[in-house]
């Protein structure tokens, strides 16, 4: 089994479509929100209360998913940063 500081993006194909999409919309929104280091510590605190740990237990730092977690979170920060040029973004559309 890899440990969590093994695993890597490569590792996102293999996860089950439905948590590999709730990890990156998670990401998403974490990344979005101006305050994100304060929602991820909420989401943190219900995670402990609600002891979800098979839907959410990516976020916690000791998880083998809370890497992929943090690598989506980054990306999205970057491209939040970085906004595509109009021309590819209607390409989008």
């Amino acid at each position: 089994m890899e440990t969590s500081a093994a695993m890597d993006h490569r590792a996102a194909p293999s996860l089950p479509a439905e948590e590999k999409r709730r990890i990156e919309r998670v990401a998403r929104c974490v990344a979005r929100d101006r305050d994100g280091d304060l929602t991820e510590k909420l989401l943190l605190r219900l995670l402990s209360i609600t002891r979800n740990g098979r839907r959410w237990g990516f976020l916690a730092p000791d998880h083998p998913l809370h890497p992929y977690y943090l690598q989506q979170k980054v990306s999205e920060r970057c491209r939040i940063l970085r906004p595509r040029p109009a021309a590819a973004a209607a390409a989008d559309r």
